[in-house]
C-alpha cells in the first residue's frame, strides 16, 4: 500500500475521458514495458500526470485502446487505423494531455491503493486495484498483463466511454471501407473489457445499457 499526491483531475476523469489536447505531441514515444505490479501501474500513472510527463504515461494503457478511444474525441477513421497500425504510443501520450488540459490545475490530495480482486472474463485476467482518497471515496481501477501490468481503459471506464462510442462505431460499421478492416479487429478486443465495465460497483442502469449496446454493435460484425 502506498501513499501519493493526486491531481484532483483523476478523480474526475470519467467525466473528462473524451478531452483532447490542442497540441500534438512532437514525437512518437516508446511504448515500452508496462508496470511491475498492478498498483505500480496506477500509482505510476498518478505521478505521471502529476509531473506532468505524458510520454510516459501513454506507456501505461493497453496498446490499441487509446488508438479506438480517440472515436470519442472525434479522430477521423483514417487518424485511427493510422495509429492502431503504428502503434498508439503518440495518441496515448495526447490522450492523457488533454485528460489534464480539460481537468484544468492539479490540486494536491492523498490516494492511497490496494490490490483488489481479480476478474476473469473473455479468457483475460483483470487485476483490480482499490483507490481511496483522503475524503474517504473510493473508485476501482483494472489494469492487465500486458507486457507488464497497464491500465485498461475500457475496463477502468467504459461506463463514461460507451455512449459516446456509439454513434462512430456504428458509422464505422456502416462505412466497410480499408480503416474499417483494420479498426474493427481492435474493437473486438475491447469487448471484454467493456464486459468487465459493466459489472463494476456503482454502474447506474443507464450506463450498463450504453455498455451493453456497444458490445452488441461490435459483436455483431462478423
Amino acid at each position: 500500500m502506498w501513499s501519493k499526491t493526486l491531481s484532483a483531475g483523476v478523480v474526475l476523469l470519467v467525466g473528462l475521458i473524451a478531452c483532447t489536447a490542442s497540441d500534438p505531441v512532437a514525437t512518437q514515444p516508446e511504448a515500452g514495458r508496462g508496470a511491475e505490479t498492478p498498483e505500480d501501474a496506477v500509482a505510476d500513472l498518478v505521478e505521471f500526470l502529476n509531473t506532468p510527463d505524458f510520454t510516459a504515461a501513454s506507456g501505461l494503457v493497453v496498446p490499441g485502446q487509446a488508438a479506438v478511444a480517440s472515436l470519442v474525441e472525434g479522430a477521423t477513421f483514417a487518424e485511427v487505423a493510422a495509429a492502431v497500425e503504428g502503434g498508439d504510443a503518440a495518441v496515448a501520450s495526447n490522450f492523457w494531455a488533454g485528460f489534464a488540459q480539460g481537468a484544468g490545475g492539479f490540486l494536491a490530495g492523498l490516494v492511497t491503493t490496494g490490490n483488489g480482486p481479480i476478474v476473469k472474463e473473455g479468457g483475460l485476467e483483470f487485476h483490480t486495484v482499490e483507490v481511496t482518497l483522503d475524503d474517504g471515496s473510493s473508485r476501482q481501477m483494472l489494469t492487465r498483463d500486458v507486457d507488464g501490468f497497464r491500465v485498461d481503459l475500457f475496463a477502468s471506464f467504459g461506463g463514461g466511454l460507451a455512449d459516446k462510442m456509439i454513434p462512430p462505431v456504428e458509422r464505422l460499421i456502416n462505412s466497410q471501407t480499408d480503416d474499417a478492416a483494420i479498426i474493427v479487429p481492435v474493437l473486438k478486443t475491447i469487448v471484454p473489457s467493456l464486459l468487465v465495465a459493466a459489472n463494476q460497483p456503482n454502474m447506474t442502469p443507464r450506463a450498463v445499457q450504453d455498455i451493453l449496446r456497444l458490445v452488441e454493435l461490435i459483436t455483431r460484425v462478423s
